[in-house]
C-alpha cells in the first residue's frame, strides 16, 4: 500500500519504505517488542515483506530478536543513540503532519462551514490535495475565496497545492473512507445524506455500540491506547473551551489505566463513562481501515 510523503516524507528520504515504516512502528508507535504478524498489520506490509526487512534490520543492528520459537518477537536496542535520534526524528515528522491539519483546521473554522474535509491525503507531491467543504446556502457565492486566501500561507510553508471544492448540504458528495475530518459535528460517523433525527437515547446507544467495537480493536492493538495519548497531548496545547476538563481527564486515566481498565470504561454505562464517551480521542486516531470496521459492527447493532 503506497503512503503519502506529505505525512510520512522518511519513507522517501530514506529510501527503503518497508523498513521505514516498521522502524517507525518500533521507535514511536510502540513501545514493546511485536511479532513478524503484527509488525505487518501496523506498518501496512505483508507478512513476507515485513519479516524480510525485520531481518535487514537486525543485520544492521537496529532491532535484535526476542523469545523464541512461536514467540519470537522483534524489539528496539533501547540504549542505541541512533535509535534516540529516529525517536526524535519520528516525533518531528508526526508534528509536521499535525501542524498541517492544524492550519486546515484553522482555516475552515468558519460559521458558515457546516463540514469539511480532505478527501484523500495525496500519495505524491505533485498531487493537489482536494479540500471540500459545505456550507449554508448564503455562504456559495464568496466562501471560495475566503478559503482560497486562508490556505495560500499553508501552501506556500508546506509546498503543496491545494483544490477547494464548496458544496452546499443539498449538493453534498459522500466522505470517502480515507477522507481526513477537519470540521463539522458527526461528520466522520455518517455520510452527509440526511438521516432521521436521532433521540438523545439512541445517539448514547449509538455512542456505546461504537465504543465497543473501539474497546475490541483495544485488545487486538493495545497501541491505540499510545496514539489517542498522543492526540491528546496535541489537543491539550490549544485552547479546548469548556471540553478541556473533559481532555485532561482522559488524558490522566489513559497514562494511569491498563489497556483493560480502558476497555472496561469507554463500554461501562455509568454516569462518568457515557460522559467521557462524549469526548472520546480513540476515533479521531483510527486508520480509515479501522474507522470503517468500528462504523460497519455500529451499524450491524439493533
Amino acid at each position: 500500500m503506497q503512503r503519502s510523503p506529505l505525512r510520512y516524507p522518511f519513507d522517501e528520504i530514506f529510501g527503503s519504505v518497508a523498513q521505514v515504516r516498521l522502524l517507525r512502528v518500533l521507535v514511536h508507535d510502540v513501545d514493546m517488542p511485536l511479532g513478524v504478524a503484527d509488525a505487518a498489520r501496523l506498518a501496512g506490509l505483508t507478512p513476507a515483506g515485513a519479516r524480510k526487512a525485520l531481518e535487514r534490520l537486525n543485520e544492521s543492528g537496529f532491532i535484535e530478536r526476542v523469545g523464541s520459537g512461536r514467540a519470537q518477537k522483534w524489539g528496539l536496542k533501547k540504549n542505541d543513540e541512533i535509535t534516540r535520534a529516529l525517536r526524535r526524528l519520528f516525533v518531528q515528522e508526526e508534528k509536521r503532519y499535525e501542524e498541517l491539519v492544524t492550519g486546515l483546521k484553522d482555516a475552515v473554522a468558519l460559521q458558515e462551514i457546516l463540514a469539511a474535509w480532505i478527501e484523500l491525503v495525496p500519495l505524491s507531491m505533485a498531487e493537489p490535495m482536494d479540500l471540500c467543504a459545505v456550507v449554508e446556502g448564503g455562504a456559495i457565492t464568496w466562501i471560495h475565496e475566503e478559503l482560497r486566501a486562508r490556505l495560500i500561507r499553508l501552501e506556500r510553508e508546506f509546498d503543496l497545492i491545494i483544490e477547494v471544492s464548496v458544496f452546499t448540504r443539498a449538493d453534498a458528495p459522500t466522505p470517502g473512507p480515507e477522507a481526513v475530518f477537519l470540521w463539522g459535528i458527526d461528520v466522520a460517523l455518517q455520510p452527509l445524506t440526511r438521516r432521521p433525527t436521532q433521540t438523545h437515547s439512541e445517539a448514547d446507544q449509538r455512542s456505546l455500540f461504537l465504543a465497543e467495537s473501539i474497546a475490541e480493536l483495544i485488545r487486538s492493538d493495545p497501541s491505540l491506547i499510545k496514539r489517542a495519548l498522543q492526540h491528546l497531548n496535541h489537543l491539550l496545547h490549544e485552547d479546548q473551551g469548556t471540553a478541556r476538563g473533559d481532555l485532561v481527564e482522559w488524558r490522566q486515566l489513559l497514562e494511569a489505566y491498563s489497556p483493560e481498565r480502558v476497555r472496561d470504561l469507554l463500554v461501562s454505562t455509568s454516569s462518568r463513562g457515557e460522559r467521557l464517551r462524549q469526548s472520546s480521542p480513540f476515533f479521531a486516531v483510527l486508520t480509515p481501515t479501522e474507522r470503517n470496521r468500528v462504523v460497519a459492527e455500529a451499524e450491524k447493532r439493533p
